[in-house]
């Protein structure tokens, strides 16, 4: 049996952590974050994902794939192996108060897991996954992606979006979105979830990193 896409990425993924983990290891949280808001882009995480497939990969970053689809969610495909790969880089962008501290509106993730959750419907399971990736500098996930209900800095979480992240610790109900934590003891590990108006139980995800990693992954296939 052919290997699936989770399979190939999950090796891919450590190697990354590993390289930005030398590359960043005496660096503090604060700094870190620096350097996450802005010398780091999407574009630098597509192209880690990518390297290893080496001549295999295209990079289609919503252009399209040949043989595959006219228009499509994701940004690079692997032909010889029908691979189709979304990347989400999460970070904060510089908001009104010119502070980095800004994030994209849930839609932009909403449709990718959209995009992602009818491909497997439609049985490319082991073919499909949704990566996001972010660098570990801030005590939440919920800082760099919404989760809560309507805006403000402290709202309650959204369960319809919180469903996408087994992976995480809810201290206390009723629960902040704040108040979100990792569950290392989860990580490495295929985990369900399910998706609120999807019915199919095949859907899965693995997040990849530990405390002392600088760098996290989750990806959704």
């Amino acid at each position: 049996m052919e290997p699936h896409i989770d399979q190939y990425l999950l090796s891919t993924c450590l190697f990354i952590i590993d390289d930005l983990n030398t590359s960043y290891q005496n660096y503090s949280k604060k700094d870190l974050k620096e350097i996450a808001d802005t010398k780091f882009n999407e574009m630098d995480i597509i192209v880690r994902i990518g390297y290893p497939f080496k001549q295999m990969v295209h990079y289609t970053v919503g252009e399209g794939c040949k043989g595959i689809s006219k228009k499509v969610n994701h940004d690079l495909c692997i032909e010889t192996k029908k691979f189709k790969i979304e990347v989400k880089y999460l970070k904060n962008w510089k908001g009104t108060s010119g502070k980095y501290s800004a994030s994209k509106r849930w839609k932009e993730y909403q449709d990718d897991f959209d995009w992602l959750l009818t491909e497997i419907d439609n049985g490319n399971k082991g073919k499909v996954a949704f990566i996001l990736g972010w660098f570990n500098c801030v005590r939440s996930i919920s800082k760099i992606i919404q989760l809560g209900i309507g805006s403000g800095g402290h709202p309650l979480v959204n369960e319809s979006r919180l469903c996408y992240f087994p992976f995480l610790h809810r201290p206390k109900i009723p629960t902040y979105s704040s108040d979100l934590e990792y569950n290392y003891g989860l990580a490495y590990q295929k985990l369900p979830y399910s998706p609120i108006g999807y019915k199919k139980e095949e859907y899965n995800c693995m997040f990849l990193g530990n405390e002392k990693d600088c760098f996290h992954f989750a990806i959704y296939f």
